[in-house]
């Protein structure tokens, strides 16, 4: 099924993510804020992920466990690009 709005612009993709945001009209603080803002739900969740595989572990749930730590894995990953982006690393 193809998508009938067409490709997404960088503009309307920010946009889809938070609408209050509009990267062609919003200066380059705003969205260090909003990269900001998204590393720290990211942190959030590679946190509550991680205490979810430790519950599960406990409970002898093992691969729901792993599943969970890997979930927190891949947004620990996530949030160190954005981090690197942020601080202008390479």
């Amino acid at each position: 099924m193809k998508n009938k709005a067409g490709p997404l612009s960088q503009e309307n993709f920010s946009q889809k993510l938070n609408p209050k945001l509009c990267i062609s009209t919003s200066g380059p603080e705003v969205l260090e804020n909003e990269l900001l803002r998204l590393l720290n739900k990211l942190e959030h969740r590679v946190e509550v992920l991680m205490a979810i595989a430790r519950h599960q572990r406990a409970s002898g749930c093992y691969e729901s466990a792993e599943a969970y730590k890997k979930q927190a894995m891949e947004s620990k990953e996530h949030a160190e690009s954005i981090r690197k982006l942020v601080m202008g690393e390479t």
